[in-house]
């Protein structure tokens, strides 16, 4: 008697594993950190949310938040009338002139875009029925507590890769 198996190999660019809709997946400095849209009671959730141009707002954006706890919080905004899909590439040049921040919390410690060399890049690979998914890199800049300022020996030491979104929901 002879017996077959077969099973589908599927060969995947991404070295990333997939993750679940609602979720922001990232390492900081080679640690994992997934945030996934849970609730705001619960502590964990990520969102986008468009901020329309005002009187209060300077530019048209998507500005996305996600919270795990006090320890661990990412905000960062996209500067666009119409979300396309797409590189955004931020750094301190253009966060002069837009006033919107870039900063993340993780295990408590502050980073933030704040030194020449401090960027985020932003691939918006979908954008459909108000769901944003991506991913995305970033160098930041830890900030002392207490209002001092950062260290500049320590620039661009906050190091995030293999970031990625899934079906974030926009809320308009």
């Amino acid at each position: 008697m002879l017996v077959v198996s077969c099973t589908k190999s599927t060969n995947s660019t991404s070295s990333s594993p997939s993750i679940e809709d609602g979720t922001f997946q990232y390492k900081v400095n080679g640690n994992l950190v997934t945030i996934k849209n849970i609730s705001f009671a619960d502590g964990e959730y990520t969102m986008f949310s468009k901020q329309v141009l005002g009187t209060v707002i300077s530019k048209t954006g998507y500005l996305f938040h996600a919270e795990k706890g006090v320890n661990n919080a990412w905000g960062f905004g996209i500067v666009s009338d119409s979300l396309t899909i797409g590189n955004y590439t931020y750094d301190t040049t253009y966060l002069a002139a837009s006033t919107i921040a870039t900063t993340m919390i993780y295990n408590g410690a502050q980073s933030a875009i704040f030194y020449a060399g401090d960027y985020i890049s932003i691939n918006i690979t979908s954008y459909s029925g108000g769901f944003i998914s991506g991913n995305f890199t970033a160098k930041l800049t830890p900030l002392p507590g207490g209002g001092a300022s950062p260290d500049y020996s320590k620039k661009g030491t906050t190091v995030i890769t293999e970031g990625q979104f899934k079906n974030i929901k926009c809320i308009y």
